[in-house]
């Protein structure tokens, strides 16, 4: 009986232990790989395109202040752009996210980022248009996500999240139309702890 009582404590312990790890402290650095599924489009004087879907990935790092809040920032591959009747117009970009995470519940599984995200266009910007209208080489926009972290042990786990993006600066060089980029991302990562 003394085994088992001795076997039932260590077990919690370890356990205890365990989910005391999986909360980020102070100067905690995670990395994620990710890739997702992508909808966008564009909006030219307000009205939207028909939706340009596409896969995107990149990696993410999260830099803790606390168990609480943490700086997010990485690079992305991502396609924008929207379909019309008659052409789609896709739009490759580099985009660079630099967004405050907040992570709550118990365990700090959940998390909620807002910020701001530059974009920098791969694509050659001479043979690219919308509408007739050049497009700009970089763009800036707004970016608000959610996310739940699955862990698997004290440095991996599974990411599931989903981003908005939302165009702020216009992207026609000539400034024909007010073109901007709006659109989401439902992705899976694995978080690896540094």
């Amino acid at each position: 009986m003394k085994i088992i009582n001795k076997t039932v404590y260590i077990i919690l312990i370890c356990f205890s232990i365990n989910l005391y790890s999986q909360v980020r402290e102070k100067n905690t650095i995670e990395l994620t790989p990710k890739i997702g599924y992508s909808t966008f489009r564009y909006y030219a004087s307000g009205f939207p395109s028909g939706k340009l879907n596409s896969i995107n990935f990149g990696v993410t790092g999260d830099y803790y202040f606390n168990q609480i809040w943490s700086m997010q920032t990485g690079i992305l591959y991502q396609k924008m752009g929207g379909k019309t009747f008659y052409d789609k117009f896709q739009i490759e970009y580099i985009n660079l996210p630099i967004n405050a995470n907040w992570h709550f519940g118990s365990k700090r599984k959940w998390n909620f980022n807002i910020g701001m995200t530059t974009s920098l266009r791969l694509n050659d910007s001479e043979s690219q248009s919308i509408l007739g209208a050049k497009i700009k080489n970089i763009q800036s926009g707004f970016n608000i996500g959610t996310g739940y972290k699955i862990e698997i042990s004290n440095r991996i786990g599974i990411l599931i999240d989903y981003q908005f993006f939302s165009g702020a600066t216009g992207l026609d060089q000539d400034e024909i139309y007010v073109l901007t980029n709006k659109g989401s991302n439902l992705n899976l990562g694995a978080v690896i702890k540094l």
